[in-house]
């Protein structure tokens, strides 16, 4: 460590030597080193600004093609719903109040599933999600949770009626 810290400290009085006696050589050569330093602190600005846009192109397409297959399955699950009312109309009485419920519930989740997806494509819309490294992560998630939730809702849909009919 003591090691180290001398030799920095030898070559700081070398280096502080040699700007002190080369004069105006000196003086143009931290001129051209600060120019230097900030063509290269613009050229790290631009390459992350770059960086985000493939970002937000990648992410962008991600969605249109995730957007795309939800809406048409949210379409499909409103349309077992829709079936599943018909069938509760005509069913039992006994067993309407008990389907009914949980109907309701399956009801209410397709709800938010769709508003949920409704806000996640205004969110990217109106530019409220920054795109940075960590947002393909995040949308990559968010697809999965969402997959997920409409996966769940499909098959309590399908189970609705088979263990409450006789």
């Amino acid at each position: 460590m003591k090691t180290n810290i001398s030799s920095l400290i030898l070559m700081t009085m070398v280096v502080a030597s040699l700007l002190i006696g080369c004069g105006e050589k000196s003086s143009q050569d931290a001129k051209a080193v600060k120019e230097d330093v900030k063509a290269l602190n613009n050229d790290i600005k631009q390459g992350a600004q770059d960086t985000n846009e493939e970002i937000k192109t990648a992410v962008t397409t991600s969605w249109q093609q995730f957007k795309t297959s939800s809406e048409l399955a949210i379409s499909q699950t409103e349309q077992q719903l829709n079936l599943l009312q018909e069938q509760l109309a005509t069913a039992k009485k006994s067993d309407q109040e008990m389907v009914k419920q949980r109907f309701d519930q399956l009801k209410q989740e397709q709800e938010r599933l769709t508003e949920k997806l409704t806000n996640r494509g205004e969110a990217l819309k109106n530019g409220a999600i920054k795109f940075n490294t960590t947002a393909l992560e995040n949308e990559q998630q968010f697809e999965r949770e969402f997959t997920h939730d409409m996966q769940t809702l499909g098959n309590a849909l399908k189970d609705l009626f088979k263990n409450n009919v006789n």
